[in-house]
């Protein structure tokens, strides 16, 4: 008789552990399926995001070839257009700055 008991305890505490592994596996597949359907949310929100982003970019780069296209030069929109003096012009060049002196005083 006390062998029964024995094993019937050992039955009841295995059966209890699986029973406790199941329930908890079952709750950590429903919370990687929702997390996963929560990054597929957040995919398709960041891929609408890019769509709209490209049709912007796409825009903006028709609006700067109309902008600065020779036709509108040819058709006499910009008028008044006319040559610098040479006092007025500066040279940008891509050499690294060099640091120079100045001062207010003047040399005579």
């Amino acid at each position: 008789m006390n062998k029964f008991l024995y094993r019937s305890r050992n039955f009841v505490l295995i059966s209890g552990i699986l029973l406790f592994l199941g329930v908890l596996s079952l709750f950590g597949i429903l919370w990687i399926r929702s997390n996963v359907i929560a990054l597929e949310y957040r995919l398709s929100q960041l891929e609408e995001k890019k769509k709209n982003l490209i049709r912007q970019q796409r825009i903006l780069l028709a609006e700067k070839a109309s902008l600065t296209s020779i036709a509108r030069f040819e058709k006499g929109d910009i008028i008044n257009l006319y040559f610098p003096d040479r006092k007025k012009v500066v040279y940008i060049t891509e050499k690294a700055p060099s640091i120079s002196k100045v001062s207010f005083n003047r040399r005579d």
